[in-house]
C-alpha cells in the first residue's frame, strides 16, 4: 500500500489486477505489485514497483482488506493482461487467460488490441499471437493450438466454432473446426476422458445427430496435438477423402475464415433420429 501512496494516485495492474477480476494464473505469481503511475519516474517502494506511463490510464475502484486504504483503483481487464502478459512463462498460459478473459465477457478482442498498443512492446509477442487466435474464433487453448498447426497445414480453408441451425432456428451444435463445402466437422474434446456417463451419451448424441444431418465428424483429444504434421496429415486425408465422397474439389488454402454466418439446414432436424446411412441428408444438405 506503500508504493500507492508514492505513486500519488497510481493504478494497480498485472498480475494482482486480474486476481481481482478472478483471471490471475500461479504462472507466475510476481514478487512486487505492479502500479502504473503518469507522475514521477520507474521506482521500487517496498514490494511495489512503479510504472511511469503517459496518458490516462482506464481504471475502476474496488475494495481491498485494509482499514487504512478500504478503496483501490485497478486498471480495467485489457490493460491488466496487456501488463501481465509479458512475465507468462508459458504460451499456453497468455493462450488460456485471453480466452477466460474474452468468453467470461471481462474485455474484447477489440478492448485488448487497443491496450496493446498502450502497453510495452517489449515481450508482448505471445499476447500479440493469442489475441490474433481469438480473432480466428479460437476459444480455448487446445483450439489455439489446433488452429496453429491447421493453419501450416495443407488443407482446405476453414472456420471455427461454427453454429448449425436448423429450419426452425435451433441450433443444434457449434462446429469446433468446419469445413463448409465439404460438410466436415472437427472436434478438439476438452477432456482426454469423459468423467460421467451423461458426458458420454451428450457427446454420442450430438455426434450421431450431427452425422444423421449429412456430416462427416471426427474428434480428437489435445493430446494428440502434439503429433503436430503428423495429426495435420491425418486430418488432410481425411478431408480428401470427404471431398471424394462427396465429388467436390479439394481446394487447400489454410485459411481461416472469420465472423462466416451460421450453417443453415434447409430441414426441421426434431423430426430425424441418428442413422447409420445419412446419405439421403447428405443430399438434402447439400442441395442435391
Amino acid at each position: 500500500m506503500a508504493g500507492l501512496s508514492a505513486a500519488r494516485g497510481g493504478v494497480v495492474s498485472g498480475w494482482d489486477a486480474l486476481r481481482c477480476y478472478g483471471l490471475a494464473m500461479r504462472d507466475p505469481q510476481p514478487e512486487s505489485v505492479l502500479i502504473l503511475s503518469t507522475r514521477g519516474g520507474c521506482r521500487d517502494v517496498g514490494q511495489a514497483h512503479i510504472r511511469r506511463v503517459t496518458g490516462p490510464v482506464s481504471s475502476r475502484r474496488v475494495s481491498v482488506d485494509d482499514d487504512t486504504l478500504p478503496l483501490v483503483r485497478i486498471a480495467v481487464p485489457a490493460r491488466a493482461i496487456a501488463d501481465a502478459a509479458p512475465f507468462y512463462r508459458r504460451e499456453d498460459s497468455v493462450r488460456a487467460l485471453v480466452a477466460a478473459a474474452v468468453q467470461g465477457g471481462h474485455c474484447t478482442p477489440d478492448e485488448l488490441s487497443s491496450m496493446l498498443d498502450t502497453a510495452a512492446r517489449r515481450g508482448s509477442a505471445i499476447l500479440r499471437r493469442s489475441l490474433e487466435d481469438v480473432r480466428d474464433g479460437a476459444r480455448s487453448v487446445a483450439e489455439a493450438r489446433a488452429l496453429e498447426q491447421l493453419r501450416r497445414a495443407v488443407v482446405p480453408d476453414f472456420e471455427l466454432n461454427v453454429p448449425i441451425v436448423d429450419a426452425q432456428q435451433r441450433t443444434i451444435a457449434i462446429a469446433d473446426f468446419l469445413w463448409r463445402a465439404l460438410r466436415a466437422i472437427l472436434e478438439i474434446d476438452s477432456h482426454e476422458f469423459h468423467f460421467s456417463a451423461e458426458d458420454w451419451r451428450q457427446t454420442t448424441y450430438r455426434h450421431n445427430r450431427l452425422t444423421a444431418c449429412g456430416f462427416a465428424v471426427t474428434h480428437y483429444p489435445p493430446s494428440r496435438l502434439i503429433s503436430g504434421k503428423q495429426w495435420t496429415g491425418e486430418v488432410a486425408g481425411w478431408l480428401q477423402a470427404r471431398a471424394l465422397e462427396l465429388r467436390v474439389p479439394y481446394e487447400t488454402g489454410s485459411r481461416v475464415i472469420r465472423n462466416g454466418s451460421p450453417l443453415q439446414l434447409p430441414f426441421d432436424t426434431v423430426q430425424f433420429a441418428p442413422v447409420h446411412d445419412a446419405s439421403m441428408f447428405v443430399k438434402r444438405a447439400c442441395g442435391c
